[in-house]
């Protein structure tokens, strides 16, 4: 099993259209940087960047029970990076993400001939873009699967959300 990330960055659409493409370039730049660099820190493998989003995943490259664990913490990271100094300079506004993180299987692979890229596949995917839609600005939203392979210590730092509608997917039980 592994644990997948998606975040992106709340009010995206319009702090794009605020800026010029150069900025929101330069802004998407710096933040990225700051999460490349917490990779290796965490184990992490980026999968890919599309727009404002962020794609990752533990467990990926080399089997590891805490890949749950290693992922909650880069996305605590994660957000901790998007809130700092330099990033409110290029904005004006405090940038805040949300963060959802979903652990299953997957299968990863390339697909297509032209410009093919890796990529990841399955309904874990699908599970942690949702949590990430559906989460609250500033916070890291798991699942109820990912909660489960978590230390005993570390889940009693997360709170019951309950039920959270997610499209296709109807109810989930959100922490």
């Amino acid at each position: 099993a592994v644990s997948v990330l998606f975040a992106d960055i709340c009010g995206y659409t319009a702090t794009s259209q605020a800026l010029q493409p150069e900025e929101v370039m330069a802004l998407l730049h710096t933040l990225f940087c700051k999460y490349d660099a917490l990779l290796a820190v965490y184990g992490v493998y980026k999968v890919e960047t599309i727009g404002d989003c962020f794609m990752a995943a533990t467990g990926l490259e080399t089997e590891s029970s805490g890949h749950a664990l290693d992922m909650v913490r880069f996305g605590r990271a994660m957000i901790a990076a998007a809130a700092e100094g330099r990033m409110r300079a290029l904005t004006g506004e405090p940038l805040q993400i949300r963060v959802g993180i979903h652990s299953g299987r997957v299968m990863s692979g390339i697909v297509g001939h032209c410009r093919a890229r890796y990529c990841l596949f399955g309904d874990t995917v699908n599970t942690a873009s949702r949590l990430e839609s559906t989460g609250v600005p500033g916070r890291v939203q798991i699942a109820e699967e990912t909660y489960a392979l978590l230390p005993e210590e570390e889940q009693r730092a997360w709170v019951c959300r309950g039920p959270v509608e997610m499209k296709g997917k109807g109810l989930k039980q959100t922490y």
